[in-house]
């Protein structure tokens, strides 16, 4: 299955909306609601992920997470998953001031202000956890700009390809609801449909290649137990 690069992606969103010529529609109205395509596929599957890797600091607490985080899926240190919690249930379960705890950390919190994107380590490191790279960051990431007509979505990952379509769908179908005349709006519920689906079997794919299922004897050979 080949790669559909934006201009692909424009050209099947102006066939879905009967308008290849971009006289209804321009072809940057269109990349719009490609790049709102995009982004919300992975808001929607949380398929397209990254990781890093960061270094604790010995009596800090909280840390700049990269610009194109959307969420963190996992977050370890030392080897060890740390669970993530609300400054809300520091708070409340909390009966000092919870800022001024130190020790190896057990918790994490996450501030996603677009303007200052950061995390934080609970209790604070000492310099026992000070480690290099000891800290293990797995990310939901947001896909990069399609910044020009050969820009391949959703980061050109490979395992991506398959639901290239869904963006087409999904644009194409905010278009026809920008101009609800009856006909338009079937069509989109049609294509809004299109698009759950691809969804669907996206969240599917990827939930099944994170399984781990324990390998077993059985005559003498290793098998995955179904």
């Amino acid at each position: 299955m080949p790669n559909l690069t934006r201009a692909d992606l424009v050209s099947r969103v102006g066939d879905l909306i009967q308008d290849p010529d971009n006289t209804r529609w321009t072809a940057g109205q269109k990349q719009s609601r490609l790049e709102e395509a995009q982004e919300q596929f992975v808001l929607d599957t949380r398929a397209l992920v990254d990781s890093t890797t960061a270094t604790p600091i010995t009596d800090q607490q909280e840390y700049a997470l990269p610009s194109d985080v959307l969420d963190i899926n996992r977050l370890a240190h030392r080897g060890l998953e740390l669970q993530r919690i609300s400054k809300f249930d520091l708070d409340f379960y909390s009966s000092q001031d919870w800022t001024a705890d130190k020790g190896t950390p057990k918790y994490y919190y996450v501030d996603l202000d677009p303007n200052n994107k950061k995390y934080g380590l609970y209790p604070i490191p000492q310099g026992e956890d000070a480690i290099a790279s000891s800290l293990v960051i797995e990310y939901i990431k947001i896909p990069p700009v399609l910044s020009s007509d050969s820009s391949v979505p959703l980061d050109s990952h490979t395992l991506m390809i398959p639901y290239h379509m869904a963006l087409a769908y999904y644009a194409a179908r905010q278009l026809l609801l920008a101009d609800p005349t009856q006909e338009n709006i079937v069509k989109a519920v049609a294509y809004g449909r299109e698009y759950e689906t691809f969804v669907t079997k996206c969240i599917n794919v990827f939930r099944h290649l994170s399984e781990t299922q324990p390998l077993r004897f059985k005559g003498g050979r290793y098998f995955k137990n179904a």
